[in-house]
């Protein structure tokens, strides 16, 4: 079974993090450009996959249009589903990126990226659990049920990182600073002999 990883195209938060501020990380939507980019990235996905396919989204507002755009190009028995376990890094329900508090700060600075949990929200210490509980729990069925050939997943940058971070047994501390993956990218997961191997196939040239 070929397993993908698409990020979400362009949103709004994306050009302007203050709305984190106002508007919860779940509402926003993509942009112009955003849109532009999942219609190539749908158009690629149909060139890939067939009918034996099967698409996963996080239920956040931009994964959702990324998701709906690839479906509607894809073959009408492909099952759309959605999962809360692929939702983004949570920062809190508001979250203020000009408003953090030296107390916070402090925090962060003893606790670093990976450990440090925002008030109200996830660490990425938190993201890695939900990640390695949807390859451990959705993954691993769709694959014991041998009804699909192709599954398609679409997430969040730091939902994809921590994934290939579990897969690949990539060390806590080289996830330093982590450049996320390009808007509407998709990722080739490939496992042999029960090792992983991970490809960039698709970047949108938009």
């Amino acid at each position: 079974m070929n397993l993908f990883l698409i990020r979400h195209g362009e949103s709004e938060h994306n050009v302007d993090r203050t709305r984190m501020a106002h508007t919860h990380d779940s509402q926003h939507s993509l942009t112009e450009l955003g849109q532009n980019q999942v219609q190539k990235t749908a158009e690629f996905m149909r060139s890939i996959v067939n009918e034996k396919t099967v698409l996963y989204s996080s239920p956040y507002m931009r994964t959702k249009q990324t998701a709906k755009a690839i479906h509607s190009l894809l073959p009408e028995q492909v099952p759309f589903l959605e999962n809360p376990l692929l939702r983004e890094w949570e920062l809190g329900n508001l979250y203020d990126f000009s408003n953090r508090t030296p107390e916070s700060k402090k925090e962060f600075k003893a606790a670093g990226q990976f450990y440090f949990r925002y008030q109200n929200g996830e660490s990425l210490a938190d993201v890695y659990l939900r990640a390695t509980m949807f390859m451990n729990t959705v993954v691993e069925r769709v694959r014991r049920q041998q009804r699909y050939e192709h599954l398609v997943v679409v997430s969040h940058a730091a939902f994809i990182q921590m994934l290939l971070t579990f897969l690949m047994d990539w060390p806590i501390e080289s996830l330093t600073d982590f450049k996320p993956v390009e808007n509407a990218s998709v990722i080739q997961i490939n496992e042999e002999d029960g090792d992983y191997q991970f490809e960039k196939i698709f970047i949108p040239g938009v």
